[in-house]
């Protein structure tokens, strides 16, 4: 799994603040991924979406919804934000979003090059290239991503799962040329097209279900099996399709 950068899209992540020392142990463990960084004005606090409307609904009789919704928002965009380094973040995004919309620039950083004291990094893959029989999806390693989205609320998980691709082997290549920047570099799309047809794509089932015998080094079985039926109806809602591509053993 892994991010990309396009005009306009967005998705959540987990801010997690590491000194300098932790920093350099991550580009060394990030193997095929590039550190890269991201503006503070881009970064916005996660708020569930369900609590947002339920909330905004209780103290709605007679005021402009559109208000109201902004109101509680902003009371709950910093409600569980513990880390006091991740707060001053959020709280310098939001001053940065603030001046650029008064087109007024007083002191102070206007970006997150200009703050490093704030800096926001992420770690993007060097090649996007969708998975294949050498290297498929296993079933463990997508239950740890969604056991991890769940442990901050449904609503999280399924803002994954809306704003990832990739999950059908027959759509796979589709998804990622439609949904990527249309600068994308052709040599990246030669090489998955051409990384495709070697392999044959009449049975390309690149999604392993190893919840029994996890591939991932990082998989969690009695979870897997546990759980397994609450991830697959929660997948099956966002990619319907995905799950016919899945496959015991490759």
């Amino acid at each position: 799994m892994g991010i990309r950068f396009r005009r306009d899209a967005k998705c959540n992540g987990v801010l997690i603040f590491v000194d300098d020392e932790e920093l350099a142990r991550f580009d060394v463990r990030e193997v095929g991924y590039s550190r890269k960084r991201v503006e503070l004005a881009d970064i916005h606090p996660y708020v569930d979406s369900d609590r947002l409307i339920a909330e905004s609904m209780s103290l709605w009789p007679t005021n402009d919804v559109t208000e109201e919704v902004a109101r509680v928002r902003e009371q709950l965009e910093l409600e569980n934000v513990r880390c006091s380094e991740c707060r001053k973040v959020f709280e310098e995004a939001s001053k940065i979003r603030m001046r650029n919309k008064s087109k007024h620039t007083p002191n102070g950083c206007e970006s997150s090059s200009e703050c490093e004291d704030n800096a926001v990094w992420v770690y993007v893959q060097s090649k996007n290239l969708p998975a294949d029989r050498l290297f498929p999806i296993p079933q463990s390693y997508v239950d740890i991503i969604i056991r991890g989205c769940l442990s901050i609320s449904r609503d999280f998980a399924c803002r994954f799962l809306e704003t990832t691709v990739g999950w059908s082997a027959n759509g796979s290549l589709e998804q990622h040329n439609e949904r990527t920047d249309q600068n994308i570099d052709d040599a990246i799309k030669t090489e998955v097209a051409s990384k495709n047809e070697s392999i044959g794509n009449e049975k390309h089932n690149v999604w392993v279900n190893d919840r029994h015998d996890p591939m991932y080094v990082r998989g969690d079985s009695e979870y897997s099996c546990e759980k397994g039926y609450e991830i697959d109806a929660l997948i099956r809602e966002h990619h319907p399709d995905a799950l016919q591509q899945r496959v015991l053993s490759m």
